[in-house]
């Protein structure tokens, strides 16, 4: 846009000159008033190029303020989401560590009740292979006392 401005200038300065100049080629003045048309014209040529400048320069200066403004608007922002992203990132990573800790305080609780329940269960397997093998003794002496008792009667007579 702001090149735009300085062509428009640029062929508004050519367009002048080039206007004055055929003004004079055509017009039927003296030497003297085509002199004093020339110097009237450079003085208000002169004139709208300071004016011209003026304005290009100040439009330049609020360009350049307006710039300034916006970057250190963005500037701010972006360390504003920064910050907010940080802070979410802090948060989902809390959510994160809470839920691993509550699931490794269940495992851990389901490993307790599974250990009781295995300790139960061998407890009574125990006591069942213990009782089992009470009986078989049991039945494995009186087996021997009475293989005996037929050995001892068959050997007597």
């Amino acid at each position: 846009m702001a090149d735009n401005k300085g062509d428009f200038v640029i062929g508004l300065f050519i367009g002048a000159a080039l206007g004055a100049a055929l003004a004079l080629l055509y017009a039927p003045q003296s030497g003297e008033e085509t002199r004093e048309t020339l110097k009237k014209k450079s003085d208000e040529l002169k004139d709208s190029a300071l004016d011209t400048y003026g304005k290009v320069k100040e439009q330049t200066s609020s360009l350049a303020s307006q710039v300034k403004e916006s970057s250190t608007s963005l500037a701010s922002q972006v360390k504003e989401s920064s910050a907010t992203l940080a802070a979410s990132v802090k948060g989902s990573a809390s959510q994160v560590a809470s839920r691993v800790g509550d699931t490794v305080q269940k495992v851990r609780d389901d490993v307790t009740v599974g250990m009781a329940d295995v300790k139960e269960t061998a407890t009574a397997e125990a006591n069942s292979l213990s009782q089992v093998a009470r009986q078989e003794a049991e039945r494995l002496k009186k087996a021997a006392i009475v293989a005996a008792d037929s050995n001892g009667a068959s050997t007597s007579t």
